[in-house]
């Protein structure tokens, strides 16, 4: 091959080649989402229910790591899988921990105060499935059977909170304190959706480990 046949080919390598480490914008979002979910589950365990500014302020960082991306999505030519994919990945995680604001919020809003050992079990299963995300994220550019591994187990952490809450709202139901009892329900609730948007993120995981695999 000729020196000029090289230039050439390094040239075109160069315009072809990903400019950005979207695994790693993806790793960095759903590290702060993490940390996001496990601030509420510190904060539900201290019972103080004051204002969850640090819940407050994860979120912001993850909205900023999600316009990262956004914008490089924007600039890049080359992307390391479906651009949509990746969009949709990261919109998707963003409402986790979206959920997590919305919990801490409508605690604040309804005054709650409860040692409610269900709700946390409850934030507990939350942390528990955004954490296998979290792991999915990390292992899904160099390990797909342990990406798809561990977005399952967080697919699974839906039905584990699923049982707590049935459990819960059957003995929430044996109460006389209609307020309590309908504050609690409202709660449960966000957390319910909480534990759902972890579940379409593992489903849109396996549905990318899939294409990519």
């Amino acid at each position: 091959m000729s020196p000029s046949s090289d230039k050439s080919s390094n040239w075109f390598m160069r315009v072809f080649e990903p400019k950005t480490d979207f695994f790693a914008l993806l790793n960095i979002q759903a590290a702060t989402t993490l940390e996001g979910m496990l601030a509420l589950e510190e904060w539900i365990n201290e019972g103080a229910f004051e204002r969850c500014q640090k819940v407050r302020d994860l979120e912001n960082e993850a909205d900023e790591h999600k316009l990262e991306l956004e914008r490089r999505l924007v600039e890049s030519f080359i992307t390391p899988f479906d651009r949509e994919d990746i969009y949709d990945l990261s919109i998707k995680l963003d409402e986790v921990i979206n959920s997590a604001k919305a919990t801490a919020r409508e605690i604040e809003a309804l005054e709650f105060r409860s040692s409610d050992s269900f709700l946390k079990e409850m934030a507990a299963t939350l942390v528990e499935g955004t954490r296998c995300l979290t792991q999915s994220f990390y292992h899904l550019q160099s390990n797909h059977v342990e990406a798809a591994n561990q977005a399952t187990l967080a697919r699974k952490s839906e039905n584990r909170f699923a049982k707590t809450y049935r459990v819960a709202m059957r003995s929430l139901f044996t109460l006389d304190d209609f307020k309590t009892l309908l504050k609690t329900r409202e709660v449960y609730s966000c957390m319910v959706a909480a534990a759902g948007k972890i579940d379409v993120v593992g489903e849109k995981l396996v549905h990318v480990i899939v294409k990519i695999s």
